[in-house]
């Protein structure tokens, strides 16, 4: 339930469906989705796509779920969530992963996640401003001045009336950096994530979950299950030497490696892939059971 909103329908993903080797959202299971829900009368009014979520970066394929959405009786807003990936669009070459936006009605990219800004800071697009004024707009009497009519006032676009001033911190990071400098920075987190990525399989006690396609590597122990990574994940964050999260996809406990930061480099990949070898080699040696299904895998 969200904001009182009962009828929230979730889309089950399948793996390779709709994007390749992972879960982005498949057209024809929204409009199975939505027929359904229109068969109990219900109305359906907003599909959220995604532009690499949370867990494995999964991208919908955006202009088909467009296109589902437009074939509604009723105007269905579609709002993108490029929260993450949306970054990666400053980049010539992943630009294709937007294709068919233009169809889209608002669209949200967290600065502060991958282009350099500190937390908080997100911008907000949207096609048409008008149905944010009918639903938000507030105007007593003590709010009203002489400006009101020649101006945008951005507290008819949201709940709070007033807002951080974020634009500031926005501009000196794009006066700093340039386009240029941002798109080396994306480029140059995913060739360490790619790096991190052959690391593992070099060491062959890792498996990928899914390919990094942007800054976020996601990886489990190829034995000893759930447990295990666990332990790793747990032995890995107290150590202080690096600190990782996990995420639970089809039933898969695995690790996720961010990586974003300005001064991140090869011997920082390096340092913290050594870091999680010699951690996994540790719970090893102290199990039993570990140390056989480490054994049958190298067979």
């Amino acid at each position: 339930m969200v904001l009182d909103i009962p009828h929230l329908r979730v889309v089950p993903t399948i793996r390779g469906k709709a994007d390749s080797d992972n879960y982005g959202l498949a057209p024809d299971d929204v409009a199975r989705a939505m027929a359904e829900d229109r068969a109990k009368g219900l109305v359906p009014f907003c599909l959220m796509p995604t532009l690499g979520t949370t867990s494995t970066t999964a991208i919908d394929p955006l202009r088909k779920l467009v296109a589902v959405a437009r074939e509604q009786p009723e105007h269905v807003w579609v709002h993108l969530d490029g929260a993450y990936g949306g970054a990666a669009a400053v980049c010539p070459e992943y630009q294709h992963w937007l294709d068919g936006v233009e169809g889209c009605d608002s669209i949200c990219i967290n600065t502060h996640k991958w282009l350099l800004v500190s937390f908080d800071a997100s911008l907000l697009w949207v096609k048409d401003r008008r149905p944010l004024i009918r639903s938000l707009a507030l105007d007593p009497e003590y709010l009203k001045n002489e400006f009101m009519q020649s101006a945008l006032n951005y507290k008819d676009w949201q709940v709070p009336l007033g807002r951080r001033f974020r634009a500031l911190k926005l501009w000196f990071t794009f006066r700093r950096f340039g386009a240029t400098g941002l798109r080396a920075h994306i480029r140059q987190s995913v060739a360490l994530a790619r790096q991190a990525e052959e690391l593992m399989e070099k060491d062959g006690r890792f498996k990928l979950f899914v390919r990094a396609r942007m800054g976020l590597v996601c990886f489990y122990v190829a034995f000893g299950g759930r447990e295990l990574n666990e332990a790793l994940l747990r032995r890995v964050n107290e150590s202080g030497k690096a600190f990782l999260i996990h995420s639970v996809v089809d039933g898969v406990h695995f690790l996720r490696l961010a990586i974003g930061g300005l001064e991140v480099d090869t011997w920082h990949i390096e340092n913290v892939v050594s870091v999680l070898s010699k951690a996994l080699t540790e719970l090893i040696d102290e199990n039993p059971k570990w140390q056989r299904a480490c054994s049958a895998l190298t067979l």
